[in-house]
């Protein structure tokens, strides 16, 4: 007789690193985040590990355009421009 998988309820996929836990995330800790118009979108706040494959996946942000807001971007959208030291999101463009 076949059992059925058990699913798992309430587990967490990703973990949320912030300054204090990695040298990695100290690096990116309040590094500003701009969009490729040069216009900020706000600052990075923590990143989100897969905890499964241990892989970077998403950049949260405090948000500059309202309180207690987070915004969440995939890590593949950004690109670290270290001649300013910033992360520029690429976002296509509908004009």
């Amino acid at each position: 007789m076949r059992q059925a998988k058990q699913a798992t309820v309430g587990t967490a996929r990703f973990s949320r690193v912030f300054a204090r836990d990695s040298i990695a995330t100290e690096l990116f800790s309040g590094c500003p985040v701009i969009t490729a118009d040069g216009c900020e979108i706000g600052q990075v706040d923590a990143l989100l590990v897969d905890k499964k494959t241990h892989r970077l996946r998403y950049v949260v942000l405090s948000s500059k355009t309202a309180e207690d807001a987070s915004v969440v971007i995939p890590w593949q959208a950004l690109y670290f421009d270290s001649a300013l030291s910033r992360l520029v999101f690429y976002t296509f463009s509908t004009r």
